[in-house]
């Protein structure tokens, strides 16, 4: 398994948000984001379930916890500054050896609209191609994601290619898109 090449801070301060990494006592705040964001979030992330629960909360805020020690994924919480209320989740995880890495993020529902998925993901993204050294940050997303779509393009990244059957959704093959920011595209949008 590849790992990152540096250490990323558990906390890192951007205008209105805040991205932290997760510790046990965000159980519930994220099981609440989660659960009010299950109907717009389940077609494209499958671990989304109807019957999502805190202890799926708890399982998931261990492995983050586990994966940022063995430097093999970086999951942070998205925060509001102003009042602290968990809005969704940002991450880089899959590192290669040829210096690439996935981003994720998600928002919950009633937050979305507002920016905070693409400042997270920018930020993000540039931290790591600035601090982790990756040479190239990959979005991958659903056809049918246009929400995704739009955050890619509000980021800065570049579209590559079209890959049929590209993505595994709930065991159905789904066509996918796929984005790259480089160090070039992330200076350009400075």
């Amino acid at each position: 398994m590849t790992q990152f090449k540096q250490r990323l801070e558990p906390k890192v301060i951007l205008g209105q948000l805040t991205l932290k990494a997760f510790t046990d006592t965000d159980r519930e705040r994220l099981f609440q984001a989660v659960r009010a964001s299950s109907t717009e979030l389940r077609p494209f992330l499958p671990w989304c379930h109807p019957k999502y629960s805190r202890r799926d909360a708890l399982t998931w805020i261990q492995f983050a916890q586990a994966t940022w020690r063995s430097r093999t994924q970086y999951a942070f919480l998205i925060e509001e500054r102003a009042t602290g209320a968990l809005i969704g989740s940002v991450g880089l995880d899959s590192p290669t050896h040829d210096g690439a890495a996935n981003l994720g993020y998600w928002i919950r529902s009633d937050c979305t609209g507002r920016g905070y998925a693409s400042q997270a993901a920018r930020a993000l993204a540039t931290l790591g191609l600035q601090q982790l050294e990756l040479k190239q940050v990959l979005i991958k997303m659903s056809t049918h994601n246009t929400a995704s779509r739009q955050v890619a393009i509000k980021t800065g990244a570049q579209f590559l290619r079209e890959e049929k059957d590209g993505l595994t959704l709930h065991d159905a093959k789904h066509d996918a898109l796929v984005y790259a920011l480089t160090r070039p595209s992330i200076e350009l949008m400075a």
